[in-house]
């Protein structure tokens, strides 16, 4: 399988890949497969960068209803809010009893995710973690940056949640939600998707 370079026309999944790759995470059980599953879940319910989500220390999420996304967490001078839905609080919440469980530090200054001997997790880890379960769920090997284009795409595409009102203003909300200091970053995803260039190539 080929590794699809970070750009956001094609470095995202579709619905259907998001899926088969969540479902793939979901089916295993262990210890590594449930921090990979909630970091990468919150990861694309958020849209933050992989640096920042490794940055997030466990008082930066217990019990709240939003990350405040400082410049301690944040990349490329991104500060702001970040809302965090009701399932992903109540996912939190399940993940930070599992580490109590597991034996590893709750406190606040320690962090969220970290890696077998206990350390912060590293950008090379979330990288293998990411290749790992695309092969798993037979999908393209993707970046852990397509969470985050995918974030924007779900965003743009958006049909079910957003009302005539907010759809007339996506990209706004989608730059917004990525904390992009331009909207000029966020032109990027008005680009026709892979979906609708496949239903082009059939007209």
């Amino acid at each position: 399988m080929q590794t699809i370079k970070t750009k956001a026309g094609q470095n995202y999944l579709t619905e259907k890949e998001e899926k088969k790759f969540f479902s793939a995470l979901k089916g295993m059980s262990g210890q590594l497969a449930f921090r990979d599953y909630v970091f990468f879940k919150i990861c694309r319910a958020t849209g933050l960068r992989r640096s920042e989500m490794r940055a997030l220390n466990i008082g930066d999420v217990r019990e709240l209803t939003k990350i405040n996304v400082n410049e301690r967490i944040a990349a490329k001078g991104g500060v702001g809010e970040v809302y965090l839905s009701v399932e992903i609080q109540d996912l939190i919440r399940e993940y930070l009893r599992k580490k109590r469980h597991w034996g590893e530090s709750t406190e606040d200054d320690t962090p969220l995710f970290v890696s077998k001997k206990g350390n912060r997790i590293g950008l090379r880890t979330i990288n293998g973690m990411m290749t790992k379960w695309c092969v798993k769920a037979g999908l393209p090997i993707y970046t852990p940056h397509a969470l985050r284009h995918t974030k924007a795409h779900r965003i743009m595409d958006d049909v079910r949640h957003l009302g005539p009102e907010e759809r007339g203003q996506k990209l706004l909300l989608a730059g917004k939600q990525l904390r992009h200091k331009s909207l000029n970053a966020t032109m990027i995803y008005t680009q026709p998707t892979k979906e609708q260039l496949e239903i082009a190539a059939n007209i």
